[in-house]
This record gives structure tokens, C-alpha cells and sequence, in this order.
């Protein structure tokens, strides 16, 4: 397998999304055509999140990317402003999309109550990581997540944040030695089917970055 990381391009955007939808599983709680609209809505607002972009490519396909945060420096383009907006227009349009955007505004509510009960300055953020499934149990997904680490102690990015939930591998962060900081059960109806969950902030820094590895 060819492996190279590189920045994150406009031509990545469809196999992003596709990699988001099928990771968190969205045509499981709507119609494949709207399922594909949350996936637009996620990765855009991610992308208008973002300062700094890297991109896992495997035999030239996109296989994962990991999206940062520079809070003091951090300012959204136009262009991917002006995708958000499209996507979100286009899944608020459909009255099914208004039903599951309900879902997601909730959880949004959820992580910014959870990072309103920490008291550290962060400066940076791992606004996104997310590993295409195929290329699971290869060391790809450590060896991406090792560079934006990196990338965030050379840039004086730290302490950092990210979240996550019950829905993703969260305990991959616990092996890279970063730390729980807060933490929330709810009760989410997907698909007209209620579920539990469990969301989570982690934090890493200089004193536990490395510390998994050392």
C-alpha cells in the first residue's frame, strides 16, 4: 500500500462525505438521499471549523483525513462557508431532514454544554478524524493521528480538545494517552428507535501526549 499524507483539497469533498455516511452509519437513520445531505451538513460545518487539514491517501484514494483547529487564529473561507449553507438549505428543505437535524442540534447542544464545564484554555481542536473502514487494523489511523498530534505540539496548540461519543472507537484516544474530561449520558431517538448514548471531551497535552508511548 502507497501511502501519502497530504492537505486536504476541494476535489476530496465527495469521498469524505461518503466515508463519513458510511462510518456513522447515516442511511441507518434516514433515506439514503438524505443521509447523504447530513453527511454534507457534517463535513462542510467541519470544514468551516478548520485551520489546518490532513489527508490520509492509500494507492490514491482518500482513506482517511484528520481536520484542525487553531482557536486564536481560526477564520471560515467564503467557499466553505457558502457549502454549509447549500448543504443545510438543501437537507432543511425536506421535512425528513428537519426531523433528523433535530437529532444532531441536540447533540451540538450537548457537546457545547460539555465543554461550558471545563475551566482550561484550550488552543487547539481536533474538529475531525475519521479513518475510511476498509482501511482499519493497519496503523493507518495511529499513523494519522500521530501527525496531527504533531502538528498540534509544534504549533504551540496545546492543550487540545475533541468529541467524541459512544458511536465512535472513543477508546483510541484513551490509548494515545489524552484524558476524559467530561462526559454525559442521553437518550437519542434514531430512526424512531431510542438509544442511549454516551458523549465525552478529551483533552491531550504536553504532560499526557506520549505518555501512551513512552
Amino acid at each position: 500500500m502507497t501511502l501519502v499524507f497530504r492537505p486536504y483539497r476541494h476535489a476530496d469533498y465527495p469521498a469524505l462525505v461518503s466515508i463519513v455516511k458510511n462510518t456513522w452509519g447515516y442511511e441507518q437513520m434516514a433515506s439514503p438521499k438524505v443521509a447523504a445531505l447530513l453527511a454534507e451538513v457534517f463535513v462542510s460545518s467541519c470544514l468551516c471549523n478548520a485551520t489546518h487539514s490532513i489527508v490520509a491517501q492509500a494507492d490514491g484514494d482518500v482513506a482517511g483525513v484528520v481536520l484542525l483547529k487553531d482557536i486564536a487564529r481560526h477564520r471560515c473561507s467564503w467557499s466553505d462557508r457558502w457549502r454549509q449553507i447549500s448543504a443545510l438549505t438543501r437537507l432543511l428543505l425536506r421535512r425528513e431532514g428537519r426531523k433528523v437535524m433535530r437529532v444532531f442540534r441536540n447533540v451540538s447542544c450537548v457537546d457545547a454544554q460539555l465543554l461550558g464545564e471545563i475551566d482550561t484554555a484550550y488552543r487547539g481542536e481536533i474538529a475531525l478524524f475519521v479513518l475510511d473502514g476498509k482501511y482499519r487494523g493497519r496503523g493507518l489511523g495511529k499513523e494519522l493521528y500521530d501527525r496531527a498530534e504533531a502538528y498540534l505540539r509544534a504549533h504551540a496548540l496545546m492543550p487540545f480538545y475533541l468529541f467524541t461519543d459512544t458511536s465512535c472507537n472513543y477508546r483510541f484516544y484513551e490509548r494515545q494517552g489524552l484524558r476524559r474530561r467530561a462526559q454525559h449520558e442521553e437518550v437519542v431517538c434514531v430512526a424512531e428507535r431510542k438509544q442511549r448514548m454516551g458523549f465525552f471531551v478529551y483533552e491531550g497535552n504536553d504532560s499526557l501526549c506520549g505518555s501512551a508511548a513512552a
